[in-house]
């Protein structure tokens, strides 16, 4: 619960007032995980006495604030914004009030997933755009709720309506790697099972990023993944190099990509072969029969 207040004695949390962030919003969403929060946002801050037993955020130069010249950085060189503090401080307890199982492994996910990204961003450092064409990013969502220089609404309002819709990605995000952590002995029993650098599995599962953090042999001389897909039949998805690379460890021939459900099954006799992406990394067809096929064709051609 979050409820925005009018004077500092009804507050136990504190931010600035004005233009928001990714920062103060999500730590907002944040600390609501973990108890009510009745939030005053204020122009200046004051001494520090008038705020015992309230947690002061994005402001006031304290333990999570990030504007201090020597604000705390990770070991990486990237300093962390008022979330990130947060949720150093908090994470684990939050993650554990859940029943999220491995409290490391989602505790380094959300990290990942969403802590990185805000702290990286509200510190000026924002992701390079080699295209003639904006990418944005999430932070730059939020702030698209700050009011216009035309508009009269009320600072509070807007920051209130923003939390309602980064709200929902909060809780996406967690339902995501709650998922994504219970699938990951579906994904080692299937790569123990793998035969000759095909994986396969029965229900399509987030499998890529444990499959290239493997250490086991097998893992790494998977070269595709066959499993069903939500549009019918089953996907047949080439292994990536490492995790974001766009070269594969193997790419389906060369002579498929782009080819029309005639085409394909001209080429390789695989009746339900109905599809190859023009850049060579997923496959589609009906049956499992076929999609095992189509893999053992490619490695061959290889």
């Amino acid at each position: 619960m979050i409820k925005l207040v009018n004077t500092l004695k009804e507050a136990n949390a504190v931010t600035h007032s004005g233009s928001f962030h990714a920062d103060d919003i999500f730590s907002t969403i944040f600390l609501a995980q973990l108890k009510p929060i009745y939030l005053y946002r204020m122009k200046e801050f004051l001494s520090a006495e008038d705020y015992q037993n309230k947690i002061v955020f994005d402001i006031g130069m304290g333990e999570f604030d990030h504007h201090d010249i020597d604000a705390k950085k990770r070991e990486n060189g990237l300093k962390y914004s008022a979330f990130g503090l947060l949720f150093e401080k908090f994470g684990r307890n939050y993650i554990a009030k859940k029943g999220i199982e491995d409290i490391e492994l989602a505790y380094q996910m959300f990290l990942n997933e969403l802590v990185y990204q805000i702290d990286a961003i509200d510190n000026g450092i924002f992701p390079l755009n080699s295209s003639n064409h904006k990418i944005t990013t999430l932070s730059e969502t939020i702030e698209l709720f700050n009011c216009t220089w035309k508009e009269e609404q009320d600072s509070d309002l807007a920051f209130s309506s923003c939390l309602s819709v980064a709200e929902k990605i909060f809780n996406r995000v967690e339902t995501r790697i709650k998922d994504k952590i219970a699938a990951r002995n579906i994904v080692e029993k299937s790569i123990l099972a793998s035969q000759n650098g095909i994986l396969i599995l029965e229900q399509y599962v987030p499998f890529m990023d444990y499959l290239l953090a493997s250490s086991d042999k097998k893992a790494q001389e998977i070269v595709f993944a066959i499993f069903p897909s939500n549009r019918g039949g089953y996907n047949i998805r080439a292994i990536p190099k490492e995790s974001n690379s766009l070269e594969n460890r193997f790419n389906f021939p060369i002579d498929w990509g782009g080819k029309t459900k005639e085409e394909l099954v001209k080429l390789t006799a695989i009746s339900s072969f109905r599809f190859c992406h023009i850049n060579l990394f997923l496959c589609a067809c009906d049956t499992l029969e076929d999609a095992i096929k189509i893999a053992q064709l490619a490695i061959k051609k290889e």
